[in-house]
């Protein structure tokens, strides 16, 4: 990880698009503003780590509804034990 100080009004360069300004610094916080090409997301910490939580759930939710599809269209029987015909 890169560590640099520094002051209000002073920024970062990320690459040649990206630029990350210290516009105010309080008691216990830093108030940033981010520049970069609408086509980058930017996302609190938080807010990421809640977006791949929600995508991780939603690939697996997907996993099982390809698996349970799977079993309806082979004719297998289901977990309950049920079989299910297709017509």
């Amino acid at each position: 990880m890169l560590v640099l100080t520094r002051r209000r009004d002073q920024s970062v360069r990320i690459g040649s698009t990206i630029e990350v300004r210290v516009l105010e610094i309080g008691n216990g916080y830093v108030r940033l503003g981010i520049s970069a090409p609408r086509h980058i997301s930017i996302y609190r910490e938080e807010i990421y780590r809640r977006i791949q939580d929600e995508n991780r759930e939603a690939k697996e939710v997907s996993r099982e509804a390809a698996e349970h599809a799977s079993v309806l269209l082979s004719g297998q029987a289901e977990p309950d034990g049920e079989a299910h015909q297709i017509l």
